[in-house]
């Protein structure tokens, strides 16, 4: 189910963004609802479908108001390209640094992903 407008209220206005190691993108600090539309479209317009897996979530408290989550992804994305279709799978981890706002809720102002492998593989027919 894709609910992209849910997405916004887990950002604060300007994350700082490390995705580098899968896009080569250089980090940057940018508005979640450009970060958002632009994970829309690029999901939208490469993928027929994808599956992304959380797992071994750990939380280290930095203060009371920082916490570092850091977590295990596996992410699959799944391609048609000249009647063939694959499934590119990316796993690695990814570093959130946590804030809590003024009104007590948690909202990510950083994110870092740390690839540690990629796989693309052919799906029968």
């Amino acid at each position: 189910m894709k609910q992209w407008e849910r997405l916004e209220g887990y950002f604060v206005k300007k994350p700082f963004v490390d995705n580098k190691a899968i896009n080569g993108e250089m980090p940057a600090v940018i508005p979640k609802k450009r970060l958002i539309e632009s994970w829309r479209k690029e999901i939208g317009s490469y993928f027929y479908a994808t599956r992304h897996f959380i797992c071994r979530l750990g939380v280290r408290m930095l203060n009371s108001r920082r916490a570092k989550v850091t977590t295990a992804v596996e992410h699959v994305h799944y391609v048609a390209d000249r009647g063939e279709r694959y499934a590119w799978t990316v796993r690695g981890t990814i570093d959130y640094i946590l804030v809590k706002t003024t009104n007590g809720t948690w909202k990510i102002s950083q994110m870092i992903f740390r690839l540690q492998d990629q796989a693309v593989r052919p799906l029968a027919a």
